[in-house]
């Protein structure tokens, strides 16, 4: 017997610890439900599970996939199916374009209808969206980095939109007939036969002092009936001369052109300012002609005036009273300003430029600088590499900023306004149209240059759909472009010049000018409708295969998580039979321990003994 080891104690114990430890990982099992909890449970289960849950969970990720997919064709599906139903419309108006029994009002009406219809198509393709992405416009390089909203600024030709920006005048357009009181002096022979030429109407002095006029000298003028004093010997018979002829030619345009002028002629009588001194400088008589409706210079300019007279008849300009005329003039600034939106579809790229007015901002990746004037106009660059939209419209802004500052050289004159809303920038003017062409005109010049366009436009959205758990399980389609002038439909504003992909239509196929032309706009039309059925057939396709992607993940992602389960998962009976043991045997292995801790106790008796 021995009392410094009891080697039963042990054994018992070192049985006991280990029981535990088995019990401890029963109950591990059992509560996670898990067969490998850590790698010593199992290293080469736990690493064919990681691997087989790294496939499960990108087979999970692959269906949702393939639903957004799905989602997405669905969207592109329905917007082309509202675009056949404008299809078929368009097809039945042309038909009806297309019989003799209708006028051109007729013809005329079911034009208008079908330009409205051409460009809901183009809307329809520059909104349709799904997440934020455009259907059908095409390859975002394929499109322009900006466009406004103005009817003023239009497709030119590589990549190029501009135009001139101009308010609707809100004040008539203005001549001054200005006839010097020494006109009142001559005789009827020089007075006679004389004429003034307004509007195109040429207006005849027919000259007498006896009841009935002397005549016309060509039946075509109208008549200007003025009782002349011959001679005229004093002041008041030369105002009385002059001031006559002002009421009877104010009455003559005011009965033969009241739609341009209706009563709004004011007439200044020519007056003595000495009447004491027969024989001193008389003022001038007027008329100021100004037109009923409001009027631009351009179209002030297509009002003409002129005179026989050599002498003492002037038509002056009514702002400074000094410059003769040959037209009706008006002013180049409208009390109320024009206001349209530049919006942004993207950020600009290197070598793109916008150009507002005389100041031309030119887009960079790598260089910038601020706002000079190089003598014929205002420049700057703006770096944009690496920012978004919202980033480069603050730097467009604060360029406008500097050169509005700019009041020597006035780059932006014609700009009233400008702001930042969103991804648009908002620009507003006060100027007429003047009439002149871009490059020398009165109103806000806008020029957007999309350095791509051209060599992009009309490239189809192309889309990748990962409908895999691995790097090459993809499906990829694309999207045309299903804009009107893809379609063949966009014209430019005469209906017959057709415009490029990309580019949005101003106006409808051409009905309207004869039957002929309507049935060839059947021809156009059906082709439309059938390159629409294609897209749409294409679409429905794909939709069908990954229905059918969508059911073989699933039994892919079921297969897995079988097998995954059989080498990771726990078998609960069989775990719980072995915890029961386990709880036996450390019960077992604690009463031993017990018992062999008793064992020393015999020595006792000896030493009594």
């Amino acid at each position: 017997m021995k009392i410094n080891h009891n080697i039963q104690a042990l054994n018992a114990y070192r049985n006991l610890a280990a029981n535990q430890l088995s019990i401890s990982k029963n109950l591990e099992r059992l509560s996670s439900g898990l067969r490998i909890n850590r790698a010593a449970d199992d290293a080469a289960g736990l690493a064919i599970s990681e691997k087989m849950r790294s496939q499960i969970r990108g087979l999970e990720m692959a269906e949702r996939n393939a639903l957004d997919a799905i989602s997405l064709i669905q969207t592109a599906e329905g917007a082309l199916n509202e675009v056949h139903s404008i299809l078929q419309r368009m097809r039945e108006l042309a038909v009806q374009a297309a019989n003799d029994t209708l006028e051109p009002s007729d013809r005329e009406a079911i034009q208008a209808e079908i330009d409205q219809l051409t460009k809901e198509i183009d809307r329809i393709a520059d909104t349709t969206q799904f997440n934020q992405k455009i259907l059908f416009s095409g390859s975002p390089k394929g499109r322009a980095f900006a466009e406004a909203n103005s009817s003023k600024v239009n497709y030119v030709g590589n990549g190029t939109w501009q135009g001139v920006v101009t308010a609707a005048p809100t004040e008539p357009a203005e001549v001054i007939l200005d006839i010097a009181a020494a006109l009142g002096a001559e005789t009827q022979a020089n007075i006679d036969g004389k004429t003034f030429t307004i509007n195109g109407k040429v207006y005849e002095i027919d000259v007498t002092n006896l009841p009935t006029p002397n005549g016309l000298t060509n039946t075509g003028h109208i008549a200007v009936n003025v009782a002349w004093i011959e001679p005229a010997a004093t002041d008041a018979n030369i105002m009385t001369n002059v001031n006559n002829l002002l009421s009877a030619l104010k009455a003559a345009i005011e009965a033969r052109d009241s739609q341009t002028f209706g009563t709004n002629i004011q007439k200044i009588d020519v007056t003595d300012p000495d009447v004491s001194n027969d024989g001193s400088a008389l003022t001038n008589g007027r008329l100021i002609l100004k037109t009923v409706n409001n009027m631009s210079p351009k179209e002030a300019s297509t009002i003409s005036v002129s005179t026989s007279f050599t002498s003492n008849v002037t038509y002056l300009d009514p702002v400074d009273l000094t410059t003769p005329v040959t037209t009706l003039k008006a002013k180049d600034q409208a009390l109320a300003s024009e206001s349209f939106t530049i919006t942004f579809a993207e950020p600009p790229k290197n070598g793109d430029t916008l150009k507002i007015d005389n100041l031309t901002i030119t887009f960079s990746d790598s260089t910038s600088s601020s706002y000079t004037w190089n003598g014929t106009g205002g420049t700057a660059t703006i770096d944009v590499s690496g920012k978004d939209v919202f980033q480069v419209l603050q730097d467009i802004k604060q360029v406008l900023s500097d050169a509005k500052a700019d009041t020597t050289n006035n780059p932006v004159g014609a700009l009233n306004s400008y702001t930042v809303v969103g991804s648009s920038l908002v620009l507003s003017t006060d100027r007429t149209d003047d009439g002149n062409a871009f490059g020398s005109s009165n109103g806000l010049e806008i020029q957007i240059i999309d350095s791509d366009f051209e060599a992009n436009k009309g490239k189809e959205l192309k889309l990748e759909m990962q409908i895999g758990a691995n790097e090459s399980e993809t499906l990829g389609f694309d999207l045309s472009v299903m804009d009107a002038a893809s379609l063949g439909l966009a014209r430019k504003a005469d209906h017959t010049t057709p415009l490029s992909v990309g580019v949005n239509a101003e106006a409808g196929i051409d009905v309207s000018s004869s039957a002929q032309a309507a049935r060839a706009a059947i021809t156009v039309i059906d082709q439309a409708i059938s390159k629409v059925s294609e897209e749409r057939g294409k679409l429905g396709a794909i939709q069908n295969r990954l229905e059918h992607t969508i059911n073989n993940l699933k039994t892919a992602n079921e297969n897995l998580t079988s097998a995954e389960s059989r080498i990771r998962d726990t078998d609960m009976a069989l775990e719980m039979t072995e915890f029961t043991k386990n709880n036996i045997l450390t019960q077992a292995a604690q009463a031993m321990l017990a018992q062999s801790n008793q064992l020393p106790q015999g020595i006792l008796q000896l030493l009594k003994s």
